[in-house]
């Protein structure tokens, strides 16, 4: 078979992809490359009982230790609500995970939420959703520095 520089383009091209394939196989999530600052939307709904929309804005702060701090922006069913959150959370090498969150109205302790997280490959970006019973409430959080 004679190599043709159409040939010749098209193995480099399989090669460079299967290559680039093993490497993103073979990339394991930390808590180190997940820590950093992420700004997120949360959207959904309290079902049970039956409060209605849930929605939130707000930035968090991940430590390479596993502890989460900041503060959110909600509305439940249209009333808006200023929160502070403080968490911990785990990264496994599959980059899921899970979080503990509390989130407080001032100093009072509003609830406590359970999640599961995934990130992507880099770790800059991560989905959630909300474990609690009654509830549909998702997250989606971006990196917003590199430091």
């Amino acid at each position: 078979m004679k190599l043709t520089p159409a040939r010749t383009l098209a193995s480099t091209i399989g090669l460079a992809l299967l290559t680039s394939a093993h490497l993103a196989a073979a990339h394991e999530c930390t808590m180190a490359d997940a820590a950093g600052k992420y700004g997120y939307t949360s959207s959904g709904t309290i079902v049970t009982p039956a409060v209605g929309p849930f929605t939130a804005v707000g930035h968090v702060t991940l430590s390479e230790s596993g502890t989460i701090s900041g503060a959110q922006t909600t509305s439940i069913a249209g009333n808006l609500v200023e929160e502070t959150i403080q968490a911990t959370f785990t990264v496994n090498p599959d980059c899921t995970g899970s979080a503990t969150v509390h989130v407080y109205h001032g100093t009072t302790l509003a609830r406590t939420s359970v999640i599961n997280l995934v990130w992507d490959i880099h770790e800059n970006e991560f989905r959630a959703i909300f474990l609690t019973a009654g509830t549909n409430i998702s997250i989606l959080g971006r990196k917003m520095s590199d430091e």
